[in-house]
């Protein structure tokens, strides 16, 4: 009796459309609880890229799997404003060890060589052995390890006097490209107002102490949830609570929208911001190792 041949397909893409989101979420949710594992897919910001995105790009950013028509393997490229390119996927559990993954990868690296990219980036949750082998086995070098952490008790209602968070308007983004360079090592970049700053549901806010500028902090809104990244206060102004203030601050408005479900990443190492996001309240939630790869 012979075997029944399957139709395998796999599809690059710019961007995910809805459809796929609701696949590769729930894709992630079968395989998490399973693993009892972390993945840092960014299928939200990915979902308003393509909302906002501009006709005429030809990057492929998402690499899809599909055997009869159902999605068995995903990976993503995520670069944010820099020349880095990061790179996270998943595979169902009974289509492992197959070489799947294996190819979207290989795809997924030719693309980060066309684009030019310096540095590339393969990231695996710090409990997931078989995520950690692959990765060594295919060539990547250990790099750094980020906490997820979350906010376990909410934000005091009341608005703190020296600190105030502004809304970024288009004149700002100099500014907020000149922090990033400081901030994350990031090259700065145009003085055009980033595509990014325009999606719905994703603010940044400019820190302002007596309406002088001295950081920057960016919420990422999803249903009932928030994510903070790209936070950080300028060296004259740190060590005098002024960055504590604008966090706090921060979490005000985003329970101002009856929203509780908070979280970020920060480098382990890190222990400035460790003290920090631990006294606003938030705790260790996960571990991201993060593995060099050259290209």
């Amino acid at each position: 009796m012979s075997e029944k041949v399957l139709n395998q397909a796999i599809c690059l893409k710019k961007y995910i459309s809805e459809k796929e989101y609701k696949e590769i979420s729930q894709l992630e949710k079968l395989c998490s609880s399973k693993d009892k594992t972390n993945l840092k897919l960014e299928l939200d910001y990915k979902l308003n890229m393509r909302r906002n995105s501009e006709i005429g790009l030809k990057n492929i950013n998402e690499f899809l799997y599909y055997i009869d028509e159902v999605l068995v393997a995903y990976l993503g490229i995520s670069s944010f404003g820099s020349n880095i390119g990061e790179i996270n996927g998943i595979t169902h559990l009974d289509w492992r060890r197959k070489g799947l993954f294996k190819k979207l990868l290989e795809l997924a690296i030719e693309e980060c060589q066309n684009r030019g990219f310096n540095k590339l980036l393969l990231l695996s949750d710090g409990e997931s052995r078989s995520g950690v082998e692959f990765i060594k086995a295919f060539g990547g070098k250990y790099d750094f390890s980020e906490y997820r952490m979350k906010l376990l008790s909410k934000a005091s209602s009341e608005s703190i006097n020296s600190i105030s968070l502004r809304k970024a308007e288009k004149f700002d983004w100099k500014e907020i490209a000149r922090q990033n360079a400081l901030f994350f090592n990031d090259a700065e970049e145009s003085e055009s107002f980033p595509e990014e700053e325009e999606i719905v549901n994703q603010v940044t806010y400019m820190v302002e102490l007596k309406k002088e500028i001295i950081g920057k902090i960016r919420v990422e809104y999803s249903d009932n949830s928030a994510f903070i990244c790209g936070f950080g206060i300028l060296p004259d102004f740190r060590g005098k609570g002024y960055g504590k203030s604008a966090l706090k601050e921060a979490l005000r408005l985003i329970n101002g929208k009856n929203i509780y479900n908070i979280e970020l990443d920060v480098e382990c190492k890190n222990n400035t911001a460790l003290n920090l996001y631990k006294a606003c309240g938030f705790e260790e939630k996960s571990v991201m190792n993060y593995y060099k790869y050259s290209i």
